[in-house]
């Protein structure tokens, strides 16, 4: 049951990211997981609760390993977009908590903790970035969400440049978004939609490459 349920996860969610929402069918799922049609309709009513079940499965990894009573029931999805909204605000406030002492939170933590929470979240956030007009409430607090990080991760750079420990650059702002990019390229875009595709690469590696040239970059 467990690695049938993270099997539909997984498809399920590369063809929501690569190919769309609207663009997807059931049999397309149960294609590519070798299924037949008929047999992912034991598991789920219908795809809207396949996409439901990835968002939930992106806040809570436990959730996909529970046992389930078949089909699984839309009723579990019912506050869902407020359960990924409080998601997100929590880990607004947690990767806030040391702006008022930068000096214990150097930039190589900062990175680390930011490509945690980015590689973490990152199907969820790359099917409601992908997936607008189905997702439209949690794609406007999604916007919101990402000028907050933003923000924060300006913060941070403005801050570790007044110490001395982030290089002088002319345009921290644009440096800031380089950052971002980098980040979520490394830890959420080659593993899910990059154009070529690099499943085999642990997050754990990259994740080392990723920091390896941000700090030679811009640590001093």
């Amino acid at each position: 049951m467990e690695n049938r349920m993270r099997s539909i996860f997984d498809a399920a969610s590369h063809l929501f990211i690569n190919k769309g929402y609207a663009g997807t069918q059931i049999k397309d799922i149960a294609k590519e997981i070798g299924l037949s049609t008929g047999m992912l309709y034991v598991y789920f009513t219908g795809k809207r609760d396949i996409l439901n079940f990835i968002l939930k499965g992106t806040i809570d990894q436990a959730f996909i390993t529970q046992e389930f009573e078949l089909p699984i029931s839309s009723e579990l999805f019912d506050s869902l977009d407020n359960e990924i909204m409080n998601a997100f605000e929590e880990n607004t406030k947690a990767f806030s908590s040391h702006l008022d002492n930068i000096t214990e939170y150097p930039l190589e933590q900062m990175l680390s903790d930011a490509f945690e929470v980015i590689s973490k979240y990152g199907i969820g956030c790359l099917l409601i970035e992908k997936n607008p007009d189905d997702l439209r409430k949690l794609t406007v607090y999604y916007k919101e969400y990402r000028k907050k990080f933003y923000d924060q991760v300006l913060s941070y750079i403005t801050q570790y440049m007044q110490i001395g420990t982030f290089r002088h650059v002319e345009h921290p702002q644009h440096i800031t978004r380089l950052i971002i990019e980098t980040l979520s390229w490394w830890g959420m875009h080659i593993t899910n939609d990059a154009y070529e595709i690099q499943k085999d690469i642990p997050i754990e590696t990259a994740k080392a490459i990723c920091m390896d040239n941000l700090l030679h970059a811009y640590q001093l």
